[in-house]
């Protein structure tokens, strides 16, 4: 491959910055609907100490805060700088679907009491996934989510946790998966049509510029064609041509036209052309009309 093949291939590669920039406002409008999810989710938590559903300590509700804060602002900050860019996936869902349910462990842990109420936080941020993941991309989340819940559960018998039943807890497992199995399974196909419908549209917008520039060389065809008609059209105006017969007199040597009038040959034809004449005498005539002048001497 050559160099200029090479350079013209990293020019398809690279979007114009103007669609960074777009993409960059989209994926920051996506972070605001998860910190919309945050400040949901904490809320709720709160109503759920208030109310005496559960109980958390001093310590975990700080830790609880200030892991949302800090988790959130580094996001902001890798958007912000552009620094997702570098990232296969430059939207960080699946990192912020997986950071959420680990933060979410905190007060799935401290509130086994309300734990079915807490279960059903993980279902917003889990089912942003819809709008980027695949199929195979959605069932790896599932495991990552599953897996943390597994190991709670697990350390919570091996610990023995006061309260812990674990056919209860086995069931709300059961349940909790069955859920983000679904998700995952239509969030996939959601994602799968929406990314054939880009395509297609990418396809369409393909099609529409080589049409565009079909027709842009069709109306350059189109003028180039005009003005050649112009010109010969042009030309052919101040081209006179002399066909056929001619009725001249064997003595004058006037011409008779199509209406029947007698001109004078030079008439005849500068009326009919772009011809015009000088008159002088021929050698011939001068001697016969002129015999005292010695208008064309002879060679001695």
């Amino acid at each position: 491959m050559t160099t200029n093949e090479q350079n013209t291939s990293r020019e398809k590669v690279v979007p114009p910055d103007h669609s960074v920039r777009k993409a960059q406002r989209v994926r920051l409008q996506r972070f605001g609907m998860s910190l919309a999810t945050y400040a949901l989710v904490i809320p709720a938590t709160i109503l759920v100490l208030r109310l005496g559903l559960g109980d958390m300590s001093v310590r975990q509700l700080i830790w609880f805060l200030v892991l949302a804060l800090l988790g959130n602002g580094v996001f902001f900050v890798l958007f912000y700088t552009n620094t997702n860019l570098r990232f296969s996936d430059p939207s960080l869902t699946r990192e912020q679907i997986v950071y959420s349910s680990l933060w979410g462990m905190i007060p799935l842990s401290a509130l086994p009491e309300a734990r079915p109420i807490v279960l059903m936080f993980f279902i917003i941020p889990f089912s942003f996934g819809m709008l980027r993941l695949t199929r195979r991309q959605y069932f790896g989340v599932l495991a990552c989510v599953m897996g943390l819940y597994a190991a709670l559960l697990g350390l919570e018998y091996f610990q023995g946790r006061p309260g812990f039943r674990v056919r209860y807890e086995l069931f709300l497992f059961v349940f909790f998966g069955i859920v983000l199995t679904w998700l995952a399974v239509f969030g996939g196909f959601i994602s799968d049509i929406r990314r054939r419908m880009r395509i297609q549209n990418e396809e369409i917008q393909k099609a529409h510029e080589e049409i565009k520039i079909e027709i842009e060389e069709r109306r350059r065809a189109q003028i180039e064609k005009d003005n050649l008609i112009v010109e010969l059209k042009a030309a052919l105006s101040k081209v006179e041509t002399l066909s056929g017969l001619l009725p001249i007199c064997a003595s004058c040597k006037k011409i008779r036209d199509d209406n029947g009038y007698w001109n004078q040959i030079e008439s005849y034809i500068r009326s009919r052309s772009e011809v015009d004449f000088s008159h002088g005498i021929c050698p011939e005539c001068a001697e016969k009309l002129y015999p005292d002048c010695d208008l064309y001497p002879k060679d001695k």
